[in-house]
């Protein structure tokens, strides 16, 4: 199995560009104390002074007349400093019956399924099927990156797009393995608490392929922009600044006002981000009406704005607030 192939099928939920954040991502090393390590989940977190900082989290209470649902917005990319998570976060966790993920990272789903979806068959390949001057750019930033100049040749463009951006936020200082999905996956699995889904891996992974091919070559290129121009470090930096100070209207600025610019911004974002709503809308409508509270995780970016899930439930008459 190749190496790009074989990160497509560990990483899946990853894929989205607007990436990390819908889920973005997290920033600044907090302190340099260990912390939770998602990865032995019977290890006890240690304390860590962040934490007890007196700001608000990016977390949502939401209520309905039965039951409460948590909202918490996560980045899909972290480091070892960022756990535990803020208080608000851990004790809504601690309190809640079930856990909701976009979609469980831990499951295994079937390879030739997953392959149909993020390579093309031969003879077909991402040369083959994008602008040459869109893929001699792709090119030259694998060998920046110090990979074959054909490495991603059999993937598809979202795919490779997608590529790129994990490897920029590999560069920055951020690890996946650190992502906030499996710290908290690892909590509930040692809590034995139940791991829900809003989506599946298979399920966003169609939504990329379903992509006309025009908009695929627009998010490649949106990729490779962005990494040419240097404007990653600053996206990066100001989505962590939002995710960890709480604020959700600089989140929205920044994932937003980054992109203003690159073509078909605002098309790419209705496919990845709000024609997903409804279906969430709907699930998180079935959570409330149960009787045990959820921890709902979702990509921050999908909590903000008045098209975001917060204001959309604050809208049908539930109560919500920010903790």
């Amino acid at each position: 199995m190749s190496m790009p192939y074989a990160f497509g099928i560990r990483r899946l939920p990853l894929l989205p560009a607007l990436f990390a954040c819908c889920g973005l991502t997290i920033g600044q090393a907090c302190a340099q104390s260990p912390a939770y390590d998602p990865t032995r989940p019977n290890a006890a977190p240690v304390a860590d002074a962040k934490a007890t900082v007196d700001h608000k989290a990016f977390i949502w209470e939401v209520r309905s007349a039965s039951n409460t649902v948590y909202l918490f917005g996560t980045i899909h990319v972290g480091k070892r400093s960022f756990y535990p998570l803020p208080e608000p976060v851990e004790s809504a966790l601690k309190k809640s019956a079930k856990l909701v993920v976009e979609a469980d990272i831990t499951k295994s789903e079937n390879e030739e399924s997953i392959r149909s979806l993020i390579a093309y068959k031969p003879p077909l390949s991402l040369e083959s099927q994008i602008p040459k001057a869109l893929y001699q750019r792709l090119q030259v930033q694998l060998l920046k990156l110090k990979l074959p100049a054909d490495g991603l040749r059999e993937l598809k463009p979202c795919i490779a797009g997608g590529f790129l951006a994990i490897t920029e936020f590999t560069r920055l200082g951020y690890d996946r393995n650190f992502g906030v999905d499996s710290y908290l996956i690892a909590n509930a699995q040692r809590d034995n608490k139940p791991v829900l889904e809003l989506e599946s891996q298979l399920g966003q992974l169609k939504m990329f392929d379903n992509m006309p091919a025009s908009l695929q070559e627009a998010f490649l290129d949106n990729a490779l922009t962005s990494v040419e121009t240097g404007r990653t470090p600053d996206q990066v930096t100001g989505m962590v600044n939002a995710w960890q100070s709480g604020d959700a209207k600089l989140m929205q600025e920044v994932t937003s006002g980054v992109n203003r610019d690159l073509p078909r911004a605002a098309e790419i974002e209705e496919v990845l981000v709000y024609s997903r709503h409804p279906e969430m809308l709907e699930k998180i409508e079935t959570f409330l009406r149960d009787d045990q509270p959820y921890f709902v995780a979702i990509g921050s970016f999908h909590l903000v704005g008045p098209r975001g899930l917060v204001e959309l439930l604050r809208a049908k008459g539930y109560r919500v607030r920010q903790l």
